[in-house]
């Protein structure tokens, strides 16, 4: 054993990054487990369950590398460090995010599969084709990169907004496309989506609510008429995934009104304003995505409304024009629709989602089921 040690001296540095790598090990399988990253803005893997068929299907280990990855000892640090230096080395993008120009930051696609769409698009004429009597209307927003064309760089892998909004108008019945993107692309020298998130701002969300009232032939409250409260120091979803050094901080904003939201039998004001103390801000409207919620208006008509996150700062503009609005988020649902269209009798049904999530969305086949 002595002479074991006596050897060891001669090699310091192995025996240093010995003793780093056994402390970080042994620190890792201390360290708590989390179950939601505020930086990354996501739920991180949880310990998967052992079975013999996912072992011996090769799944149960991939299982445990993501929640060893998801779970890495000073794991934010680590994210923190590596976009950093990728930024400083001029790298154009990082971590699913491409850089654009003037701080501008979106979701790289570098190939992109349309199966998943050409289904919901299927899903979506079986719905419309089910409720003839009804004025049914799907809403698909361009994200940035299709509107803030300027703002995007030469060959940079960005989602295709034009052919997913073409194959939709060609192919969804009965023309209940609703596309806002003409309407949004007047408007590109204004505030109207974030740099450091995908969501598009409540300017830009206003100006999509402007073009679907309108396809609707209806009445609708101005922006003018609403005071907008600003929260500074915003950022996204972009920035959570690349972490820019010298990022620029997006400016959150929403119109002050007044009125409840009911989730589960209990009524909250309509804005988490909690919320716009931590770093996912945009959660505060709606009070995030309940799985089913009301909103009682000011207006006429009910709506439902089944939709994404898109919508949500969107139906703060609908309180003052409807008399009732139903949401719904298809990734909670686990009823029939027909059944609330059947007791609440609405005036219109929109569907409001954005192009990445309708690209990839597979919770859509839901509105066909359990009916």
């Amino acid at each position: 054993m002595k002479d074991l040690f006596k050897n060891l001296k001669k090699y310091p540095l192995v025996i240093y990054f010995a003793v780093v790598l056994y402390g970080i090990g042994i620190a890792d399988l201390f360290s708590p487990v989390k179950t939601h990253s505020e930086l990354e803005n996501r739920e991180l893997a949880t310990f998967p369950k052992f079975s013999w068929k996912q072992l011996f299907d090769n799944e149960y280990t991939p299982q445990i590398e993501d929640f060893t990855e998801d779970h890495f000892i000073v794991r934010d640090k680590w994210i923190s460090l590596k976009s950093i230096s990728e930024s400083m080395l001029g790298k154009t993008e990082n971590n699913g995010v491409v850089y654009g120009k003037d701080g501008y930051q979106f979701t790289k696609f570098v190939t992109t599969d349309y199966s998943q769409m050409e289904k919901n698009v299927g899903y979506i004429n079986k719905f419309i084709d089910r409720h003839p009597e009804r004025n049914v209307h799907f809403l698909l927003a361009p994200t940035a990169p299709g509107v803030m064309t300027d703002k995007v760089t030469a060959d940079s892998p960005v989602i295709n907004t034009d052919y997913i909004l073409g194959y939709a108008a060609d192919n969804i019945n009965h023309r209940a496309l609703i596309d806002v993107r003409d309407a949004l692309k007047q408007h590109t020298d204004e505030y109207i989506y974030y740099r450091t998130d995908h969501h598009w701002t409540t300017l830009g969300a206003y100006y999509g609510y402007e073009a679907m009232m309108n396809a609707l032939g209806r009445e609708y409250t101005t922006i003018d008429r609403y005071t907008m409260v600003d929260v500074p120091d915003f950022l996204g979803t972009h920035y959570s995934k690349s972490k820019t050094y010298n990022v620029q901080a997006d400016t959150l904003s929403y119109i002050d009104i007044e009125a409840d939201i009911v989730i589960n039998d209990v009524a909250a004001n309509i804005y988490e304003k909690e919320k716009l103390d931590v770093r996912d801000k945009y959660a505060m409207f709606t009070r995030g995505n309940p799985g089913y919620a009301t909103i009682k208006g000011n207006g006429q008509g009910k709506i439902m409304i089944l939709k994404d996150s898109y919508a949500n700062c969107m139906i703060p503009y609908m309180v003052a024009d409807f008399e009732e609005i139903h949401i719904f988020d298809m990734r909670y649902m686990t009823m029939g629709l027909d059944q609330f269209i059947t007791e609440h009798d609405y005036d219109d049904i929109l569907f409001l989602y954005n192009c990445e999530t309708f690209l990839s969305d597979k919770d859509l086949v839901k509105i066909n089921m359990f009916n």
